[in-house]
């Protein structure tokens, strides 16, 4: 009797279960019947990942000495900021122990540099730019011989049109200053009232004066030299510059280079040899 007890309870809980499984197929995806959502808060938030705290301890000088200069900025301000947070003997001295590692290393590029300056005397500008007082004062010479000479060479086929008005005072001290110009150079300098020629005037846009323009003989181009009062020495090195521009002895690019700088360290068209054997 027991027996058959137990059987028509496994036969019940079988039949239970099977008629379940049936009426759960009717429900979720396949039937269109979406899951119930989420009663609507805060967002999961992620849990933060604790800071790793860098360490002198976690390396050795040699380690230090050859990492990347952005790996060692990075360790150095991250040893900083630990110092900071929290000002103890130990963070504080690691921190200055990294910076006398970081100051080593600037003390030995520089040393390095001094060799390779002494050893290959054309990467430096020494030659081209003495800082000795001897040196500096046979440059200028140089400078003031060019540009004498260029601007004496040039005078028939260049002059400057000078665009003043007769209310401007500032003219007035330009004009004076012009004279003295004239006077060394030789060179014709051809001045215009801009009141009673504002055609020729605009036909060089001028809108300020005094005004100084750089003209060639044959050639329609020009160049502006100033706008406003400059000095004498102002004149004769923009002037200088213009001829040579316009001339065609030197591009934009090369516009402060002297002729006694070529193949120097300030001619930004000399190329070295990039397929030079040297030392890493």
């Amino acid at each position: 009797m027991r027996r058959s007890l137990m059987v028509l309870a496994i036969l019940s809980l079988s039949a239970t279960a099977s008629a379940n499984y049936y009426n759960d197929t009717a429900k979720g995806w396949w039937w269109y019947q979406k899951e119930p959502e989420k009663p609507a808060g805060k967002p999961e938030q992620k849990k933060k990942m604790p800071r790793s705290v860098p360490s002198l301890k976690d390396y050795s000088y040699e380690q230090i000495w050859e990492m990347h200069p952005d790996q060692f900025q990075e360790f150095a301000e991250a040893l900083k900021k630990k110092a900071v947070q929290k000002p103890s003997e130990v963070n504080v001295k690691e921190y200055f122990e990294v910076q006398e590692i970081a100051r080593k290393k600037a003390l030995a590029f520089s040393n390095v540099a001094q060799f390779v300056w002494q050893k290959y005397p054309e990467l430096t500008t020494k030659k081209d730019y003495p800082i000795t007082t001897p040196g500096n004062l046979a440059r200028i010479a140089q400078i003031n011989e060019e540009r004498q000479r260029t601007l004496r060479d040039n005078r028939d086929d260049f002059a400057l049109i000078y665009f003043q008005r007769p209310d401007c005072s500032y003219c007035d001290e330009q004009s004076r200053i012009l004279d003295w110009f004239t006077n060394e150079t030789g060179w014709t300098v051809k001045r215009v009232n801009t009141s009673e020629n504002p055609g020729f005037a605009a036909k060089f846009n001028i809108e300020i004066t005094p005004t100084l323009v750089l003209i060639q003989k044959g050639n329609q181009d020009y160049l502006p030299v100033s706008a406003g009062v400059i000095s004498a020495d102002e004149i004769e090195d923009k002037a200088y510059r213009a001829v040579r521009l316009l001339k065609g002895d030197i591009s934009p690019e090369e516009y402060s280079l002297y002729e006694f700088q070529k193949g120097g360290a300030f001619d930004v068209k000399k190329r070295r040899l990039q397929n030079q054997e040297t030392n890493p």
